[in-house]
């Protein structure tokens, strides 16, 4: 079965081209990627009301702040990732109706919004009273025809609309479907073609796709039960306006695969799974109210704008960190926040730093330090910071301990590395968060 051939998801950001990176596919996903300039609020003229992001600064993850593609074009990429691993097998066009029937010590479901195995399971969903429908229309366009390179969310309450330049020629326009309106009346594509005049000549392009989707937020009231576990929209589902619903489904996956392999690797406690939903679901809550927000802005539900964001070097991300569940008890603010990643000259080639330090945990550190298979330490001394970079991340600390998911454990002077590493052994293998 050939992958679904229409655009989806067309927004990633620096963390999850990370993760793919990782997952040693980055090399062949920036062939299919583009940078995204930004995104800014316009009034229904085009003129800027406010930027809700303009990332120019320079990458603090080692890659580019955004990131957009085509979703079909990146599920071939990862299907034939797939086939590096041997003990790997995809079926394809299947359903599971029966969970029982399942030979696994452990299932994780991303089966998708109306997940059947949530059903199965008879986990709910709390809904959060976001509902709206819009029409998602996908064109392709050989050219330039002068469209905005920044993303636009437009503040319109006759007809609130975003706009995306994504990659190689595809452009996606959002219009929300309005009182009266259905969405079978855009079946029609020259009904279509007219919500697109104020943006293309009449025959610019060819519409590969115009559909309604329905806009809401939820998540479900439990992420787990036994020995099955929920991810990406089968656990929650957001608004598109932040870009952030696929994201946050990779993030799960990302999160749950370096437990799932300590449980079953390294002979960790079963306990240490239920940090899982603990740091997940509220990082997602918090992304759920951000996309909300943007999209009552972008209705006219508001009363006023936001203040415009600036483009500080030293901050760390425009996404919330995570607040509990496996971190260091230090009052370092960068706990829980991604790591950052820079280039680094290793063994004489240039490199970015988790390269070095490998797929598992891994300790940087200006002193030597012995830690388990679990965890690779990387000394400072064997290194060479090509950006300053590594000082960033040290900041003035002896070692700085990263999580599987690039996520900062925590940091310690030269005198308590020992005590860092015993932290982390004891909330990974002793079961506690």
């Amino acid at each position: 079965m050939d992958e679904y051939p229409l655009p989806r998801a067309c927004h990633l950001d620096a963390e999850i081209m990370r993760i793919f990176q990782g997952a040693g596919l980055s090399d062949q996903i920036q062939q299919l990627v583009e940078p995204s300039r930004g995104m800014e609020f316009v009034d229904s003229a085009g003129e800027r009301l406010f930027t809700y992001e303009d990332f120019e600064r320079s990458p603090i993850l080692g890659w580019f702040e955004d990131y957009v593609f085509q979703q079909p074009q990146l599920d071939r990429v990862l299907r034939e990732g797939l086939e590096r691993f041997p003990g790997v097998e995809l079926f394809l066009g299947s359903e599971v109706t029966d969970l029982d029937s399942v030979d696994a010590q452990f299932v994780v479901a991303c089966d998708g919004a109306s997940s059947s195995t949530r059903r199965n399971l008879g986990i709910g969903l709390a809904d959060w009273g976001f509902d709206q429908y819009w029409l998602v229309v996908d064109l392709m366009l050989d050219g330039d025809a002068g469209l905005p390179s920044l993303i636009q969310q437009v503040c319109d309450v006759g007809r609130p609309a975003t706009y995306v330049p994504s990659a190689h020629g595809h452009h996606r326009w959002e219009f929300q479907l309005m009182d009266g309106e259905s969405h079978e009346e855009y079946e029609d594509h020259r009904r279509v073609r007219e919500l697109l005049r104020p943006w293309l000549p009449e025959d610019v392009g060819e519409i590969v796709r115009a559909t309604a989707y329905r806009f809401h937020a939820v998540v479900a009231e439990s992420w787990r039960d036994g020995r099955f576990f929920l991810a990406g929209d089968a656990a929650h589902q957001m608004p598109p306006f932040i870009g952030q619903g696929m994201c946050s489904g990779i993030r799960d996956a990302a999160n749950l695969a370096w437990k799932l392999k300590s449980v079953l690797q390294y002979a960790a406690p079963e306990e240490l799974l239920e940090s899982y939903e603990m740091e997940r679901r509220s990082h997602v809550e918090r992304c759920i109210a951000m996309s909300i927000e943007a999209g009552r802005i972008v209705s006219g539900q508001v009363a006023e704008f936001p203040a415009p964001d600036a483009n500080e070097a030293e901050r760390w991300s425009r996404l919330p960190p995570l607040t509990e569940g496996v971190f260091s008890s230090g009052p370092d603010d960068r706990i829980g926040h991604q790591a950052r990643q820079p280039m680094v000259l290793a063994n004489g080639s240039p490199v970015l730093l988790d390269d070095v330090g490998g797929s598992d945990w891994y300790l940087l550190s200006r002193v030597p330090h012995q830690t388990g298979n679990w965890c690779e330490t990387v000394l400072v001394d064997d290194l060479v910071d090509l950006d300053g970079g590594l000082g960033l991340l040290l900041a003035g600390q002896a070692a700085v301990l990263i999580r599987p998911d690039r996520y900062v454990f925590g940091t310690a002077d030269e005198h308590s590395i020992g005590e860092l590493v015993a932290a982390a052994e004891r909330l990974i293998f002793g079961g506690g968060c």
